[in-house]
């Protein structure tokens, strides 16, 4: 072979300069396009198989890194809480505190205002250009503004879709797009009957079923597939069936330990009411502490907490309502009630949707490990106690 390259002649050399030249230019604009079976021609025409190799390795990582981060942006969002990275924990802070300015901010709205706040949080992080820790109040305050209009003459409230919002702002169809793929990627208090999350085989009658052994606190159940309410709208485009985990949840907390039966339709009543529904998707997390302080019981936001605070509050005789994260209680989120623990340390909960799950014992690091990690309003753990 080296005999042979050493037999070129001046027109050969010059042919192969030629190829070499086109080689790069097809490289460059494919890179450029993103077209990568250009690259891999261009590559061919200019470099020997190793390096031909490493060429399209790189081409290929291109290629992956969009849908690398479509993966991956929605958990450091709202999903990633036990990672200690600490700049994925630094990204899960500022999530945090972006889900709950907007809950504020959206609470100091006038009766009606209510879109779906992880729609309007993933719009503006794709406005932002995922720079979360550049978006001030004063950008969640537009955002919300932006969300709704009202109709000058009868004051009525319409809020906008998705849609009509981001084409207000001007958004290209890569970043609607971009928004929809982040936002499939996003929590919902959500329970369909008849998936393995819902009371498949439970009670046919709930009334007067409580929670609890001997030696157990004693633990009012109520369940929201409950016939009596399941079909109950919850707001305006849900049900309590299938939207109302967190008012079942605190209708639990507060009918044991006030002593007074609080049902899961007066707590979905005053959560609508009062701006902690959320729209299209379930309630605020400050429906929970706010919640407990208007039926009169004293709340400890105890956030990502640890085995041995759980415990410490659970065993005596504190109630903590948990927002879970998917896993083995939920597809995508859901509010609990944990009642207790046993003596060799496993978690007793209520489960609003689910008579079954609330039968039986939990390990704690399940119920640590699936806690909502960037939830607001304290959470995802608050204790409760009279």
């Amino acid at each position: 072979m080296a005999q042979a390259n050493s037999e070129r002649t001046p027109l050969d050399t010059a042919a192969r300069g030629g190829e070499v030249v086109g080689g790069i230019v097809k490289i460059a604009r494919g890179i450029a396009t993103g077209d990568y079976v250009a690259v891999a021609q261009g590559a061919a025409a200019v470099a020997p198989p190793k390096v031909i190799a490493i060429i399209v390795l790189t081409a290929a990582v291109m290629l992956l890194i969009p849908i690398i981060i479509i993966i991956v942006i929605p958990q450091m969002l709202f999903s990633w809480g036990t990672v200690q990275d600490p700049e994925l924990l630094e990204r899960n802070a500022y999530a945090g505190e972006l889900v709950s300015t907007f809950e504020s901010v959206i609470a100091s709205q006038e009766e009606g205002v209510n879109p779906d706040i992880y729609w309007l949080v993933v719009i503006e992080c794709v406005r932002a250009k995922q720079d979360i820790a550049s978006i001030s109040r004063t950008d969640v305050t537009n955002a919300v503004k932006r969300s709704f209009v009202k109709n000058s003459e009868t004051g009525e409230i319409r809020n906008k879709s998705p849609d009509e919002i981001m084409d207000g702002l001007g958004f290209t169809d890569e970043q609607k797009n971009w928004a929809n793929l982040m936002h499939e990627g996003l929590e919902y208090q959500f329970v369909d009957p008849t998936s393995e999350y819902g009371d498949a085989g439970g009670l046919e009658n709930y009334d007067g079923v409580t929670l609890g052994g001997a030696g157990e606190t004693q633990v009012v159940y109520f369940n929201q597939l409950d016939p009596q309410w399941a079909n109950t709208m919850y707001g305006r485009s849900s049900t309590i069936g299938k939207a109302g985990c967190g008012p079942t949840s605190l209708a639990i907390a507060v009918s044991t330990l006030t002593g007074r039966t609080v049902t899961p339709v007066q707590v979905a009543n005053w959560s609508v009411a009062n701006g902690y529904r959320c729209e299209g998707n379930g309630s605020y997390h400050s429906l929970i502490p706010e919640g407990a302080k208007h039926y009169g019981l004293k709340v400890e936001m105890l956030g990502r907490s640890s085995a041995a605070q759980l415990r410490e509050h659970l065993s005596s005789g504190k109630l903590v309502i948990a927002i879970m994260a998917k896993g083995h209680f939920t597809s995508s989120g859901h509010f609990i009630v944990l009642r207790g623990v046993t003596a060799d340390g496993k978690v007793l909960v209520a489960d609003p949707a689910s008579y079954k799950r609330s039968s039986q014992a939990w390990d704690m690091s399940i119920i640590l490990n699936e806690a909502r990690g960037t939830a607001s309003a304290g959470g995802p753990f608050w204790s409760l106690s009279k």
